[in-house]
């Protein structure tokens, strides 16, 4: 049986991949660990893989905004092992206009065959999305100009 972590009372050798054992103290004898979120097949958070598929630094405001929570109950569920979630992955998809059955198959939660084989399973219903409830992003600074009508400073 493998060592049990002072820590989180979990057994190290389980091959758990959230499970990331820190440092071995002098004596050899202890091992400490703890739970990380879940990430991309990259090893990419949630935060850095939508600024990668969005070409630019998504702020955490966005992001917690997105989930509709407040910026604490952001910080404290980012550092949870199941952080996102389906639900969470859903409203980041639906905020930044990304695919969430990519995202699902990205964190693990569905596999490729999964999303096929529901593809496959019978007719779709599709919806569409009003221009007034669709999102934009925010211009970055850098793209930003002056009014021409705007009096100077």
């Amino acid at each position: 049986m493998g060592e049990m972590c002072q820590k989180c009372d979990s057994c190290v050798n389980k091959r758990d991949p959230s499970n990331i054992c820190h440092g071995v103290p002098k004596d050899g004898t202890t091992v400490y660990c703890m739970r990380v979120p879940r990430t991309d097949e990259n090893g990419r958070q949630l935060k850095a893989l939508l600024s990668y598929l969005l070409d630019g630094e998504v702020d955490a405001k966005e992001i917690y905004d997105a989930l509709g929570v407040s910026s604490s109950t952001y910080y404290r569920r980012i550092k949870e092992e199941d952080y996102p979630n389906a639900e969470e992955l859903r409203l980041v998809a639906d905020r930044f206009n990304l695919s969430y059955p990519d995202l699902q198959v990205r964190f693990g939660l569905m596999s490729h065959h999964e999303v096929r084989s529901y593809m496959e399973s019978g007719p779709l219903a599709v919806a569409t999305v009003g221009e007034a409830t669709m999102t934009r992003r925010r211009a970055r600074m850098s793209e930003l100009t002056p009014r021409s009508d705007a009096p100077p400073l």
